[in-house]
């Protein structure tokens, strides 16, 4: 999960306009629209003939930059991350002497130095990324003072807000010692309002897609407001967007995702059907991973082709501890133990722990225990969209079924999850409040995330109090699974009931 919000925070930086030695034109424009789409080949074409013509514009080198920075992001090559990094200093030598005088000229500096940040962070070199960080913080803070209705700023400011908002309780104190203010749902709305503002398409037209796609992680991931939900939502089902989403990978990522987020499995197949093959695109591996994914949500075998495609592929390290337990999940599904045993050794050899998924995975591996198959499925059909599937299985499971107490907690978890998203909320309330005493005392995740859904419950519901209780008592609980993500959302919930 925590690369998924790490990759949507950082993709995103352009915008339009001409501004002296900043000048996005039609040669600028058609480049980005191939950056943005993944088609760098024909960027590199159109800018190295854009140099020849205007050697002076300064938007040459942001996205020069840009396009290293999302191939460096996209396949995690050691190489392409030096290459990146050695031109540094030169393009941004080249912004810092544009036009003062511009709104694109701390902006761009900012957006370089952010996307640095991130790719350092890729790479697990968290001192630089953390003085990078900072520098673009400061420089948009500037930029908005000098220029407060420039829309580009205020998307990336809202991203900072974002990240600033999302760091963990334990490194607060970072945030407090560089005075970097911001928070979640601060950030998504100040971006909400850029993608809802008719100014935007008509002067900034692809910060449409930039917007959109960076909402889409960082509502679903860190906020949960239904509200915020409703609104990605209609975005990306809007009919005017499928052209904008189709013919871009990022999109097509972003749609799928939160397609399979919200239960509609199979309408996540469908986008990710639609995804373009050209040779033109650079090689995006996770849109096989989430092929897997989707499949294996309906517990189809074909899932393990999508998943070994996925490893054998993919040279990073992102999601690959990952693919290999859903592949040991396709096995153990299937009858094969042994198969399950194989794929889960390489969960211990291969790939790293940067990203929540893989953590989970690893845990798995190190315990050494098998999964109980019937509960197993269930959560994986219920995750698709499958409710009335999942709740047959579940109607199976017996007491004999369940080996020990941590079993007995999940079975009455997936209980409350699969009435909760079926619609079934009074039952779901009933099942999640078993899980909090069954598991308030386990190192597993189900009573931490039973506690953030009841909140989110009464405060869908109106009960300020009742969802408050709920939230503090999620933050309150020891546990080791997915930690991060549901105490940022109890915290953004925290920070909702606070404003109201």
């Amino acid at each position: 999960m925590r690369v998924r919000i790490t990759i949507c925070l950082i993709l995103f930086t352009a915008g339009q306009a001409i501004a002296g030695d900043y000048q996005l034109n039609q040669n600028c424009l058609n480049a980005y629209d191939h950056i943005l789409s993944l088609r760098f080949g024909k960027a590199e074409e159109i800018l190295r003939s854009e140099s020849k013509l205007n050697p002076d514009n300064r938007i040459v080198s942001y996205l020069e930059n840009y396009a290293g920075f999302l191939e460096v992001i996209i396949s995690e090559d050691k190489d392409n991350y030096q290459r990146f990094s050695a031109r540094k200093n030169t393009l941004l030598k080249n912004l810092e002497s544009g036009n003062p005088q511009s709104p694109w000229h701390l902006y761009t500096q900012a957006q370089l130095n952010l996307q640095h940040a991130f790719a350092s962070m890729r790479f697990e070199e968290y001192s630089s990324a953390a003085l990078e960080i900072n520098k673009a913080y400061r420089l948009l803070v500037k930029n908005e003072k000098l220029y407060p209705d420039f829309k580009p700023n205020q998307v990336a400011l809202g991203l900072m807000q974002v990240l600033i908002g999302s760091i963990p309780q334990n490194y607060q104190w970072v945030t407090r010692i560089l005075s970097l203010q911001g928070t979640v749902e601060q950030g998504i709305s100040n971006m909400q309002k850029v993608l809802n503002d008719p100014s935007t398409d008509r002067n900034y037209p692809f910060l449409k897609a930039e917007t959109l796609f960076l909402l889409t992680f960082t509502t679903f991931n860190l906020s949960q407001d239904p509200e915020k939900t409703g609104f990605i939502d209609e975005h990306l089902s809007s009919e005017k967007n499928r052209g904008m989403i189709e013919k871009n990978p990022l999109l097509i990522y972003a749609k799928s995702v939160f397609l399979m987020h919200t239960g509609r499995n199979e309408l996540a197949l469908e986008t990710l059907k639609s995804a373009p093959t050209s040779k033109d695109y650079y090689p995006f591996y996770y849109l096989q991973y989430l092929n897997g994914v989707a499949r294996l949500n309906r517990l189809d075998k074909e899932a393990e082709v999508w998943f070994l495609r996925y490893v054998n592929n993919f040279k990073g390290n992102s999601f690959i501890k990952s693919a290999y337990q859903r592949l040991a999940w396709i096995a153990l599904i299937n009858g094969d133990e042994d198969g399950y045993k194989k794929y889960m050794q390489r969960v211990l050899l291969l790939g790293n722990t940067a990203i929540d998924g893989d953590k989970q995975a690893l845990k798995e591996a190190n315990t050494g225990k098998i999964p109980n198959t019937k509960l197993l499925k269930a959560r994986l059909l219920s995750d698709g969209g499958y409710y009335a599937e999942a709740h047959s299985v579940l109607s199976s499971v017996t007491k004999t079924d369940l080996k020990d107490s941590n079993e007995i907690t999940e079975y009455r978890y997936r209980l409350a999850r699969n009435n909760h998203k079926w619609g079934k909320t009074a039952l779901a309330k009933a099942d999640y409040e078993q899980t909090i005493i069954l598991g308030e005392n386990q190192k597993c995740y189900y009573a931490a995330n039973s506690a953030l859904q009841l909140a989110l419950i009464h405060e869908t519901e109106g009960n300020a109090d009742e969802a408050r209780f709920y939230f503090e008592k999620c933050l309150s609980m020891d546990y080791d699974e997915y930690r991060t993500s549901i105490s940022q959302k109890a915290k953004a919930g925290l920070l909702r009931l606070k404003s109201k």
